[in-house]
């Protein structure tokens, strides 16, 4: 006879069968400056979860400072400009890196006018559309700073992947960033990472202090997804453009992207449940889009 949980984890999972394959979670990536390490943490994450079986892509948002090709040591032949700009399709674009993982670079700039931005937004949605359930996580990786493209784009994703590292600067930055984004309306649910830490213990000093400010000032539920030690391993992948999780999988910063991919796993399910389903993937992304813009 089953007992009287049965029907509770009959529904949670009846709940994840169906949102694992017919919900692409769409994550921004920011940072209040540069410098920080955004696009690294980023490319190895990504990299991380394509190497677990998960179906990832990323997309370059820093328009006129793409480097995520850089970091791969790939040459593009298209970029997210070119899609923005009705060139090509996203599909067309993805390229395809290790471990299966797609990517399509930022470009050479973007005007960022309010009616450029909103064209850009219109179109880049009605190409995610083409792609919902064909990836597990999408990330669109945004360069540091605070523009109406960038604004829109990150209000309209699921989540927001928030960088920071132990400096007074990136810390003041990056709640500068929040700041504003509250401004012009609605911010998704903001994860923290906490970059070149010397120490884990420094690492949560910096988090619980920001998490403080941005909790009492700008009533933001922030979530801590994890720390990123200071290792020479990422200038050295840098320089070879070789992803330090690939080239060297043992480093201590490649255990903790590892802990972190880990990380953002673990809260997924129930904050979907939690949020409500329809509230997730691609479709929520146009549906918000729709009704914030007509």
């Amino acid at each position: 006879m089953p007992d009287q949980a049965e029907p509770l984890r009959r529904m949670i999972q009846e709940k994840m069968v169906f949102t694992s394959p017919l919900r692409t979670r769409l994550v921004a990536v920011a940072s209040g400056k540069g410098g920080v390490g955004k696009t690294n943490i980023v490319l190895n994450l990504a990299l991380t979860l394509a190497a677990q079986g998960k179906k990832v892509a990323v997309l370059d948002g820093d328009f006129g400072f793409s480097n995520i090709d850089i970091l791969l040591g790939v040459k593009p032949e298209y970029s997210l400009q070119d899609v923005l700009d009705g060139k090509i399709t996203l599909s067309k674009a993805l390229m395809t890196g290790p471990y299966n993982m797609r990517f399509v670079s930022g470009g050479a700039g973007i005007a960022t006018d309010d009616s450029r931005s909103q064209m850009a937004v219109s179109r880049l949605s009605k190409e995610l559309q083409t792609m919902d359930g064909e990836f597990d996580q999408i990330f669109i990786d945004f360069g540091a700073g605070f523009g109406a493209l960038t604004s829109e784009m990150m209000r309209l994703c699921d989540e927001l992947l928030l960088v920071v590292t132990p400096e007074n600067t990136s810390v003041a930055d990056a709640y500068a960033l929040l700041k504003m984004m509250t401004v012009r309306g609605s911010v998704p649910q903001v994860y923290l990472v906490v970059n070149r830490v010397p120490s884990f213990v420094e690492g949560a000093a910096t988090a619980d202090r920001f998490k403080l400010v941005v909790g009492k000032f700008l009533s933001i539920d922030l979530k801590l997804l994890g720390y990123v030690m200071e290792d020479t391993a990422v200038s050295r992948a840098v320089n070879r453009q070789i992803p330090f999780i690939i080239g060297e999988p043992q480093s201590a910063v490649a255990k903790c992207m590892h802990q972190l991919a880990k990380n953002s796993y673990s809260d997924l399910i129930p904050s979907m449940i939690e949020g409500g389903i329809n509230e997730h993937g691609i479709k929520a992304f146009f549906k918000r889009f729709f009704n914030r813009n007509g």
